[in-house]
């Protein structure tokens, strides 16, 4: 029984850190693409056409949100419970059920933004946003097909397909999507018909991403995932699943789509509260069009990482909870809990310090990286709590609390609209970024009170924040240091990849040499034997 509970949590680990790698690796291709796409945009139609783009973007990001945050999650959450327990015909009918419902919910979307494009885009203050919403709104549809089936295969812990499938889709948004883009430029198009062009690129794609997960959906074969010896013919009647499945997802669809709307409202408030801080309408487009794309799109990078963690944790701590596997449990808690500070602290601390050389080295307009480092220095905050929350909600929603992060966004996203009027109308645009970081600040410090009081005790905030800390504060100081000297001498692309590739070496030796990283948190990786003889042969690990 032991030796079976062994191999069991040996599985699930190589699992975990394999779903973990498939995602992080789609992701950083997806967020790699997507962040050219944003340096095209930016060169090809830029700041006033970016935002554009970045405007109608917002309104689909929403909805997207409202449709398929929580379904997805419910269903691999229910999927996995399933699987544990030998219910093959369950699963289908658990996909059946929630297919239905993500049909109805795509085409209701779809035909709204196309029914109410022109009253979405006054409500957002940019009329020229409506022809952008219109192109994007078949896309809701797609996505919630597409949704459907990834939450299926992740219930599996089979990322691949998701990884895949979204990889289409950021190829088709840059590839597609700036090739209409420069086609419409040179045909002597508006701003805003050369970024509805642009924004057609998301539509082909996630329509190219839903046709992959499809046809993969077609020759998956479910039954060889569940042990033939383990099999169990009973199903849960229809209202019985449908209830559980809603159950799970509207907590998390409340608690996902606040910050959305937050961001919305954010969308409005900032262009209003700038024109009463003194801006012409000119400038506050322009402010607003970098915003969006620089300083947003780069703080959301680190995420390319911390967020497949999360995503990659919730079925594996689903179903530990339902073989009522409580220590195995806490243990891959806690080691992902600290597996995103490690990460995020130096992202953070790295962005912050190197924004402006980063925003160069992507090759943004002179002037737009010029405004925008100072705002990204500050927003690079957040990176530490969005992680943060990332995790805890994984934790949250395993458990079975799904409605605790919702009282965690909604105090976030109230503190996020206060600083904004207030900020805003003080400081100018800085107040943007200040008033994400509090939103996320506040967010996180929830979410880690409800999961202590709710789910289990979590490493205590010395131990789990300050040698990270010490180590981030070492490496990317002194690869700072580095780069001011350096880029005097030779090209400061070239000192910037230097730097930063020093600042990893240096941040991974110091948490070694320190125990930072301890041998027993490198055990829990696959593989991580001959890693563990590598060091000691070379002394970083004592």
């Amino acid at each position: 029984m032991k030796g079976d509970l062994i191999k069991t949590q040996k599985s699930v680990k190589n699992l975990f850190f394999s779903g973990v790698l498939v995602l992080t690796i789609a992701n950083f291709l997806v967020k790699a693409v997507g962040l050219i796409s944003k340096i095209a945009l930016n060169r090809v139609v830029g700041s006033i056409g970016a935002g554009y783009y970045s405007s109608a973007y917002e309104i689909y990001a929403y909805l997207y949100v409202i449709s398929t945050a929580g379904l997805p999650v419910a269903l691999s959450i229910m999927i996995s419970k399933s699987r544990s327990k030998g219910r093959l015909l369950e699963t289908k009918k658990i996909f059946n059920i929630a297919i239905i419902l993500f049909l109805i919910i795509g085409f209701l979307f779809s035909a709204l933004m196309i029914a109410l494009s022109p009253q979405l885009a006054e409500f957002i203050g940019a009329r020229e946003t409506s022809l952008c919403i219109v192109t994007i709104a078949p896309t809701m549809l797609f996505i919630c097909l597409s949704s459907c089936m990834r939450g299926y295969f992740q219930g599996f812990q089979l990322m691949a397909p998701t990884a895949i499938s979204q990889f289409i889709e950021a190829i088709c948004k840059v590839g597609i999507g700036v090739s209409l883009a420069v086609w419409a430029k040179s045909q002597g198009y508006s701003d805003s018909v050369v970024s509805a062009y642009t924004i057609l690129g998301v539509t082909i794609g996630v329509f190219l991403g839903m046709i992959f997960l499809y046809v993969r959906k077609l020759f998956f074969k479910d039954e060889l995932q569940i042990n033939i010896d383990e099999r169990v013919t009973d199903v849960k009647p229809t209202s019985t699943l449908l209830k559980e499945m809603l159950l799970i997802a509207i907590p998390i669809t409340l608690s996902s789509s606040v910050l959305s709307l937050t961001t919305i409202l954010d969308t409005i408030m900032v262009q209003n509260r700038l024109l009463e801080f003194g801006m012409n309408e000119t400038t506050v487009k322009i402010f607003y069009g970098d915003y969006t794309s620089l300083v947003i799109s780069l703080f959301n990078l680190p995420t390319i990482i911390l967020y497949p963690i999360a995503n990659a944790l919730v079925p594996i701590i689903s179903s530990a909870h339902e073989r009522k596997d409580i220590k195995y449990e806490q243990k891959i808690r806690a080691f992902s809990l600290k597996l995103i500070v490690l990460i995020a602290l130096p992202c953070a601390m790295g962005l912050g310090v190197f924004s402006k050389p980063v925003l160069d080295l992507l090759m943004f307009k002179e002037a737009s990286v010029e405004r925008a480092a100072p705002w990204l220095s500050i927003a690079s905050a957040s990176v530490i709590f969005l992680g943060l929350i990332a995790i805890t909600n994984s934790f949250l929603n395993s458990a079975g609390h799904q409605r605790l992060p919702i009282i965690s966004m909604l105090c976030g996203a109230t503190v996020k609209l206060a600083s904004n009027y207030i900020l805003l109308g003080k400081i100018g645009i800085l107040g943007a970024p200040i008033s994400t970081v509090l939103c996320y600040l506040v967010a996180s410090g929830m979410n880690i009170f409800f999961v202590v009081k709710c789910v289990g005790e979590l490493p205590s905030i010395r131990k789990l924040f300050l040698m990270p800390f010490l180590c981030s504060l070492v490496s990317i100081g002194s690869s700072a240091v580095v780069y001011y000297f350096l880029s005097e001498i030779i090209f400061p692309k070239i000192a910037l990849i230097f730097s930063i590739a020093l600042a990893i070496f240096a941040y991974f030796l110091i948490s070694m040499r320190t125990k930072t990283i301890t041998e027993n948190e490198l055990l829990m990786m696959p593989g991580s034997k001959k890693l563990i003889k590598s060091l000691k042969k070379l002394k970083i690990l004592p």
